[in-house]
C-alpha cells in the first residue's frame, strides 16, 4: 500500500538492532527531524502521570513497560505512533522493537512510512544487550538476553510484513548503515511500506 506523499522513514527491528543510533545519523545526513518513539512513549506516560519524563518508577520506555504491562504499553505505543506519523514529514522515526506486534500499528506504518528493517543475528543482539546499560524488562518471563531468540522468532515475520527495505548491519557502523538506508531510499524517494 503506497504511503502517498509521506516523506517518513521508520526504522523497525528488534531491541539493540541500532534503530536509535542509525536514526540519529540518518536524520543528520538527510537534514530531517528525528523522533525516537520510545522517548515519545516515556514522555506521554510522564505527562499522563503529571511527572517529568524519566522520574519515578517509569524511567524510559522500558520502565513504562515494566510499570504498566504490555497491553497498556502497546495502547500507549499505538497512540504515540499515530501522533508521530500524523504529519507529512520529512521525518526519521526510530520505532520500538515491538511496534509491529499489533496489526493496527503495522497498518499505520504501511500507510504513512517507508519501513527499514535493521537486522542482526540473535548472538549479536545478545552481545549488544549485555553491553547496553538501558534497562529492558523481560517480554516472556525469561531473562531479557536469553529471550531474544524466542522474541525474534515471533517478530521476524511481522518485520518482514512491513519492511520495504531490510539491511543486515553485521560489521557495519551506524554511519555505514545510515549511508546504505539513504542510498536505498534515494534520499527521499519514499514509496511506503508493503501493507
Amino acid at each position: 500500500m503506497p504511503g502517498g506523499s509521506a516523506t517518513i522513514v521508520a526504522l523497525v527491528g528488534p531491541r539493540c538492532a541500532g534503530k536509535t543510533s542509525v536514526g540519529r545519523v540518518l536524520a543528520r545526513k538527510l537534514e530531517w527531524p528525528f523522533v525516537d518513539l520510545d522517548d515519545e512513549i516515556a514522555t506521554a506516560h510522564a505527562d499522563a502521570r503529571g511527572s517529568a519524563p524519566g522520574s519515578g518508577a517509569a524511567s524510559g520506555a522500558g520502565g513504562v513497560l515494566a510499570e504498566i504491562g504490555e497491553a497498556a504499553f502497546r495502547d500507549l505505543e499505538e497512540r504515540a505512533l499515530a501522533k508521530a506519523l500524523a504529519g507529512n514529514g520529512p521525518l526519521v522515526l526510530a520505532c520500538g522493537g515491538g511496534v509491529v506486534e499489533r496489526a493496527a500499528a503495522r497498518k499505520l506504518l504501511a500507510s504513512r512510512a517507508t519501513c527499514v528493517w535493521l537486522r542482526a543475528s540473535p548472538q549479536e543482539l545478545q552481545r549488544r544487550m549485555r553491553a547496553d546499560p538501558t534497562p529492558r524488562p523481560a517480554l516472556t518471563g525469561a531473562d531479557p538476553v536469553a529471550e531474544i531468540e524466542a522474541v525474534l522468532a515471533r517478530r521476524e515475520p511481522l518485520y518482514a510484513e512491513v519492511a520495504e527495505i531490510a539491511i543486515d548491519g553485521r560489521g557495519l557502523s551506524p554511519a555505514e548503515i545510515a549511508e546504505e538506508v539513504a542510498s536505498r531510499i534515494g534520499r527521499g524517494g519514499i514509496r511506503g511500506c508493503r501493507g
